[in-house]
């Protein structure tokens, strides 16, 4: 499947802005709603003078296109918005960057707000295991709640989560466990050494054995115990304040990131996106379709 065939689906009015930031080249096409046509206008004008098109569309069609009714009124259909290899982000980590690994987190919800607190606070990437069932892919949902954040963050695609974090480990990352009350206080008490790695589990089971042992560092945030747990999207954006309390860094550059996937033998898994959907009657404005 080539490049062409492949595209991703940015729903939501902050996500396509972002892509605008961030992968103005990257844009294919664009629908909109009538709504949302003045805040829109920088990115419309960029899409014209691209020559790709965009089309002011009726409701039912804007959903059709999104997939979904939580569009926020705009579809930007862009190149692929490819996972980064492993091996590719270790040569570009930063020695205080702070990364973030997930164990099973099976809302997309909660991996785009992931994304946004990890955005927010400079970590340098999300490692996704896209082979296990549990886990939720970087999908057109994640990218619309991170705000953005899918924009600025590199997510690394690797097929198993323990393998990725004794590589990490390998490479000098000190691995931290989130933990529902056996760790330390991310709060308080001297900074975790860096480049350090926080992984997260599924509220309802929290990490596997396999990966908790692979970490050396544990981490809880002290609370009444009125409720269970913290969602899991709450818990890292705390969990990454505490980390990054001593200075916020900035995630690679995505040139570099690019530039470093000549050296890779493998690739990652690619994600599986939905095109655009059925189109309807639609006013077609800007460059060739």
């Amino acid at each position: 499947m080539t490049t062409r065939e492949r595209p991703t689906i940015v729903c939501g009015l902050h996500a396509a802005l972002a892509v605008l930031r961030h992968r103005p080249g990257a844009i294919r096409r664009v629908y909109h709603a009538a709504s949302r046509r003045h805040e829109l206008g920088a990115l419309l004008k960029h899409t014209a003078a691209l020559r790709r098109p965009y089309n002011e569309v009726a409701p039912e069609e804007l959903e059709a296109v999104a997939g979904t009714v939580h569009h926020e009124g705009v579809v930007v259909v862009t190149d692929p918005l490819e996972y980064v290899p492993l091996p590719a982000l270790l040569r570009a980590l930063p020695a205080d960057g702070v990364l973030l690994a997930l164990d099973g987190v099976g809302n997309p919800h909660n991996v785009g707000a992931i994304l946004r607190s990890a955005a927010w606070f400079g970590a340098a990437g999300l490692v996704l295991p896209l082979d296990d069932p549990r886990q939720a892919a970087l999908s057109p949902a994640a990218v619309r709640v991170a705000r953005g954040g899918a924009e600025v963050v590199p997510v690394v695609g690797v097929p198993a989560l323990v393998p990725a974090l004794r590589q990490l480990a390998a490479a000098g990352v000190t691995l931290v466990a989130a933990e529902a009350e056996t760790g330390e206080s991310p709060l308080v008490g001297p900074p975790l050494p860096r480049p350090c790695c926080l992984v997260l589990g599924a509220e309802d089971q929290g990490l596997t054995p396999a990966a908790r042992v692979a970490c050396s560092r544990r981490l809880s945030i002290p609370g009444t115990g009125a409720v269970e747990s913290l969602n899991v999207s709450v818990a890292a954006g705390i969990l990454l304040a505490g980390l990054t309390r001593d200075g916020v860094g900035s995630p690679p550059a995505r040139s570099v990131l690019a530039a470093g996937r000549a050296g890779d033998e493998t690739s990652p898994p690619q994600r599986r996106d939905r095109g655009p959907g059925r189109r309807g009657k639609a006013r077609r404005r800007g460059g060739r379709a």
